[in-house]
């Protein structure tokens, strides 16, 4: 067994989801709409700054949390854009759940760098 062969296998695996599908859809439909793309662009950007400023331990800022909550105002408004982020959250959410799985697979000895 190759670890590496496995790897591609679970890569082909994950294309063949309905979150993937469902997800590569939604790309193609939101990419035919400038604006709509833009809009859901600048939302996940903004997003994914607020949400490594708070894992790196900062607080969390209101004015941001505000101004993304503005943000996604008009792509809940636009049916490109608000169907492409449902398929992006739920393909993210499947993602993460395999981060999971392998890390908690491969956790054992990495207590090694624990303080104590």
């Amino acid at each position: 067994m190759n670890v590496y062969d496995k790897t591609h296998d679970l890569v082909g695996a994950i294309k063949t989801t309905p979150e993937y599908m469902e997800f590569m859809v939604a790309k193609k439909v939101l990419d035919t709409d400038v604006e709509a793309k833009s809009m859901v662009k600048d939302f996940i950007a903004k997003q994914m700054e607020l949400e490594y400023e708070m894992m790196g331990g900062k607080a969390e800022d209101k004015a941001k949390t505000e101004q993304i909550q503005k943000l996604y105002q008009p792509i809940a408004a636009n049916t490109k854009a608000n169907q492409f982020m449902h398929s992006y959250m739920k393909f993210q959410r499947m993602v993460a759940d395999i981060y999971k799985i392998l890390g908690d697979s491969v956790a054992e000895g990495m207590d090694f760098f624990d303080n104590k």
